[in-house]
């Protein structure tokens, strides 16, 4: 049975509403649900605040809000493990607002926390008011089946700033791990892990190896069902990669509808608010509940207006149908007959109206989202820059007026800035004359160009280091990652994966070759992490592990985006049989909001705006 991650969290957060008791009881308890602001939202993509209701919580609050007491009812505590947190429940059990509190940590509470409850509440002689404590272990956000976020925001800018010293690469890698540890334990696998070598991923994936080897060897330990599994194809594999291994991905513009309503309209947590038809904002709900959304999500927008149209043409025949089979017929001598078959015909129209209302609901939903959308598209050309960076993507760049007249176009300034930039990224050699053409095209334009130059440097110095010979290479690249911070090598690396003829990802196309685990020359150094394993074998590309894999977790540390999603998910669906992949990010991202991380580093590293360039 495939891994269904949306599933598996529901449940666990079900079971935590119903007080962490079986779900078959029949006595339903009425309860206040407190959480902080992290946990509301690991809570908003999965139980709607109407259906709070059906798990008997009548009251739900914010934490760190005033509350007033209500004694006669249990309240279900959902909060991230820290001291304020901690400091809250004790000062509730203090003032006795609830009858009894059933205490859920997201993740893992740290010993000192643990025993600064047991101390705040034996001073306050309230000890018999907590009822149970539970490490829930459900730190992440899952926004689809097959979707999810550790909602770890900036981890590229902290990563690749160069002024970032080892402990704050470390609490971040720990931070990563961490939240990929409660989405293993809410699956209940222990997945062999791979990643390339070096930087970001290397360090999440042995960080994650060491949490799980020593919870494997506790007595109580969260795997015990998977565990039971036999050998190493029946477990899923887990790839690691960094936002460098395929920078373009997290800036282009693309056309398809999930992506495209998330990058323009701002999609967040499933949600996304439009203006509706009176002028007013109007907000709407795109998730698993919506038919339309998941069957047409990754079609291109305008096989989408078509697709709208098609449905509401369905609709009006639908109700036409209705009319005709309930109106009765003209001139028809009305007989004993006619009034039985009428009033079938009646009851069936009325069985039908919930279900035509929910359609049209549907229909007027994406009518509206899809007409906010084209106004964008027309207003800014987005289409035009889809189409133009996927073409310099493929191509490995573009005419010199047609770049230019895109940059003296239509657009927003980020919207110029992007392009640039997959401009920049699109072709290994780029003429000194085009690039100081594109900078002064960007300065007339008024755009900030900090990303700019930053991505220019990192890839002026990638050019310095492919030239080096092997002798003095890995001298240059310590050098780099002292002044540059993290991976440069890994970007190295995701400048070359621009060039693939195809345009198929690279990140799907190495994901692709790990599931197969057949030699293939783009994965022959990737390290092979096995929890399960004796130690001495991590890290090791041993044969040992190596696949065929029927399901994968794929992880982008520094941000991820609904572009490689349903790459992994084609992917997915043209396996024979059909494979199950599960993508997550440290957070995800729109381009512009990716371009606003480069930017930051840009000034980190003193790029600044102006259009002096830098040696090529």
């Amino acid at each position: 049975m495939a891994l269904n991650l949306r599933q598996k969290q529901t449940n666990c957060i079900v079971r935590m509403l119903n007080l962490n008791q079986p779900l078959n009881s029949n006595e339903e308890v009425y309860k206040v649900l407190i959480f902080d602001k992290f946990c509301r939202d690991i809570l908003s993509p999965l139980i709607h605040i109407k259906d709070l209701r059906k798990h008997g919580v009548t009251l739900y609050f914010l934490i760190d809000k005033d509350r007033q007491t209500i004694p006669d009812v249990p309240a279900v505590y959902f909060v991230q493990p820290t001291q304020s947190n901690v400091d809250r429940i004790v000062a509730d059990a203090s003032r006795a607002l609830y009858q009894s509190m059933h205490l859920n940590f997201s993740s893992s509470l740290p010993r000192p926390l643990l025993e600064d409850i047991a101390a705040g509440a034996l001073k306050a002689e309230a000890v018999h008011r907590i009822a149970k404590v539970f490490d829930q272990y459900l730190e992440f956000v899952t926004l689809e089946d097959n979707m999810f976020s550790i909602s770890q925001p900036s981890c590229y800018v902290q990563l690749n700033d160069p002024s970032a010293g080892d402990r704050e690469i470390e609490e971040i890698v720990e931070r990563v791990a961490s939240g990929l540890f409660c989405v293993l334990v809410t699956l209940g696998v222990v997945p062999v892990i791979r990643c390339p070598r070096n930087g970001p991923a290397e360090m999440v994936a042995g960080a994650l190896d060491s949490r799980l080897r020593d919870h494997l060897m506790s007595k109580n330990n969260l795997f015990t069902e998977g565990g039971s599994l036999g050998s190493s194809f029946q477990r899923p594999i887990l790839c690691l990669f960094d936002r460098n291994f395929e920078l373009s991905v997290g800036i282009q513009h693309d056309f398809r509808y999930r992506p495209l309503v998330h990058d323009v309209l701002g999609l967040k947590l499933n949600a996304v608010v439009v203006k509706g038809e009176k002028g007013g904002p109007k907000s709407y709900e795109l998730d698993g509940a919506d038919p339309f959304w998941m069957a047409n999500g990754s079609l291109e927008f305008p096989e989408v207006a078509v697709e709208i149209e098609n449905q509401l043409n369905k609709y009006k025949r639908d109700v036409d149908e209705v009319n005709r089979k309930t109106g009765g017929q003209e001139g028809a001598e009305f007989d004993g007959t006619d009034l039985i078959g009428n009033t079938k015909h009646l009851m069936n129209a009325v069985n039908s109206l919930p279900e035509l209302t929910e359609r049209k609901q549907l229909i007027d939903k994406h009518t509206n989202i899809a007409t906010v959308l084209l106004g964008e598209i027309k207003e800014r050309s987005l289409d035009s820059y889809a189409k133009k960076e996927n073409d310099m993507l493929t191509k490995g760049g573009i005419d010199r007026n047609e770049l230019l007249s895109v940059l003296r176009g239509k657009g927003t300034k980020v919207d110029k800035l992007r392009f640039a930039i997959i401009y920049l990224l699109s072709s290994e050699n780029t003429p000194q004359s085009e690039i100081e053409a594109v900078e002064a095209a960007l300065k007339e334009s008024e755009v900030d160009t900090c990303a700019f130059q930053y991505v220019k440097r990192i890839k002026s110095l990638n050019v310095s280091l492919a030239s080096a010979n092997s002798a003095s290479k890995s001298n240059i690249v310590d050098w780099a990652e002292k002044i540059y911070g993290q991976s440069i090598s890994a970007m190295t690396a995701g400048v070359r994966n621009l060039l693939s003829g195809d345009r198929q990802l690279a990140l799907t196309r190495t994901v692709e070759a790990l599931m197969e685990g057949r030699p293939d020359p783009e994965i022959e150094s990737y390290l092979l992490f096995d929890p399960r394993a004796p130690k001495s074998s991590s890290g090791t590309g041993s044969s040992h592990s190596k696949g065929p894999f029927k399901e994968a977790i794929v992880f982008m540390i520094g941000g991820g985006n609904y572009m490689e999603y349903g790459s992994l998910q084609e992917l997915a669906q043209r396996q024979q049989p059909t494979r199950n992949v599960i993508y997550g990010a440290t957070e995800v991202l729109t381009g512009a909001e990716f371009v606003d991380q480069l930017t930051l580093l840009g000034q980190k590293m003193g790029c600044g705006s102006s259009t002096v360039s830098s040696s090529p």
